[in-house]
């Protein structure tokens, strides 16, 4: 082997090692879970309750539902029978996942635009065109600012893993 190729081997294997543990896989889909009924039991509860903007709920219950129904699809088990067909199962996994994050980011993006452009509405005037019940916009808001919070320091680390960590892994196989 050149020179060359060793400095690059040792990042690649890091892509290819499972990036969590299984006890953090469970502890996400555990907290996955948990946010989705919470979401779908604070859309409910004050489904009418925002008449600034009356689709605050409706994208709660949505997204509480999808997040739990896209979890118990993750959790079916594909044993495969034969090559063909667990290649065909494959496939149709790999699509239906582009499609749950195709409809994920979509209705994040849709919900972001609703939650965010009514800021910040009346909390007390029930009759005012511009009431929102507190705890429905609150909860919208605040677990929406979350996630943005949440992706943003994913790609802080991923950033950080990607640019240090490579260099890290080769000097420590250097070394």
């Amino acid at each position: 082997m050149d020179i060359e190729s060793n400095l690059y081997t040792p990042l690649i294997r890091t892509f290819q090692e499972p990036s969590s543990s299984s006890a953090a896989s469970v502890c996400m889909k555990i907290i996955s879970f948990i946010l989705g009924i919470a979401c779908i039991a604070i859309g409910t509860i004050y489904l009418n309750s925002c008449t600034k903007q009356y689709l605050i709920p409706i994208y709660l219950i949505v997204a509480g539902s999808s997040a739990i129904f896209f979890l118990l699809i993750s959790l079916v088990p594909c044993p495969p029978d034969e090559e063909s067909d667990h290649f065909h199962r494959r496939k149709i996994g790999r699509v239906c996942e582009r499609l749950e994050s195709l409809f994920s980011v979509i209705w994040f993006v849709t919900g972001s635009v609703w939650i965010y452009s009514i800021y910040k509405p009346n909390y007390t005037d029930k009759a005012s065109a511009d009431f929102c019940n507190e705890t429905l916009y609150l909860f919208a808001f605040w677990t929406t600012t979350a996630i943005y919070i949440i992706l943003a320091l994913m790609l802080l680390v991923g950033f950080c893993a990607c640019v240090l960590g490579g260099t890290l892994w080769i000097g420590r196989r250097d070394g």
